[in-house]
């Protein structure tokens, strides 16, 4: 049987190690409809221009909580509800934030570019935090988002092989009538929607959808990830 290395991630725009014990105090996966903020950026010699939020590019949050793995995922999205934010000008940037510290009370993101805070407040989320550095950058500041509405986490079996040596697994966790997107990559920078299906409303208990990537025949590497929109 020919080798493939595949691995499957769900949602990966921000994935951080979250100890067991603080699990519990951290909002419910769900959709998060920011309310207040402040958007800033600066490309070259523009200057920096100030945007309060929610705008059409910055109007959710989703997060997501995967307590046996210990993982929260977060991406900002827009008011489609789907769309991740990316950043404007010719080093626009797509909001994924990895590598997140867990402290008692907030998670801290700090590396060579990005350095960001996610915590909770009497108002619902929060998210403060900068990206860059002259002539390009962009920052959040007193951001916050409550919660709109719980959204299932995609779970994805571990791939398989089909008789003709494609790629398959199944997605559980979803909603009857509910749709999911499935992407992939071959090299965690750059992913492509292969993807949209609904799952069955046919199936009120437990539904899931099958999934098979004839193309990944001819591919060495793949990677997926997935997930519902609300």
């Amino acid at each position: 049987m020919k080798r493939k290395m595949v691995g499957l991630i769900i949602i990966p725009v921000m994935v951080l190690s979250v100890a067991a014990s603080w699990a519990q105090e951290w909002p419910a996966s769900g959709l998060y409809r920011i309310i207040s903020g402040d958007y800033s950026a600066c490309v070259e010699v523009c200057g920096t221009i100030h945007s309060p939020l929610p705008d059409t590019n910055q109007s959710y949050v989703e997060l997501a909580i995967d307590a046996q793995s210990d993982t929260i995922q977060m991406a900002i999205l827009g008011a489609d509800r789907h769309t991740v934010f990316e950043s404007s000008g010719s080093s626009g940037c797509t909001f994924f934030l990895t590598n997140g510290v867990v402290l008692q009370d907030h998670v801290q993101f700090a590396e060579p570019d990005w350095s960001y805070t996610v915590s909770n407040s009497a108002g619902g989320l929060r998210i403060d935090g900068s990206f860059g550095n002259h002539p390009f950058y962009f920052a959040h500041a007193n951001v916050v988002a409550v919660l709109v509405a719980a959204v299932p986490i995609p779970t994805l079996s571990l791939p398989r092989l089909s008789g003709s040596g494609a790629i398959e697994f199944t997605v559980f966790n979803g909603r009857s009538g509910q749709t999911n997107v499935i992407e992939a990559s071959t090299d965690l920078v750059r992913w492509t929607t292969i993807s949209t299906n609904v799952f069955p409303s046919t199936q009120s208990i437990c539904p899931f959808l099958d999934f098979q990537e004839p193309a990944s025949t001819d591919l060495a590497r793949r990677y997926y990830r997935s997930f519902s929109l609300p």
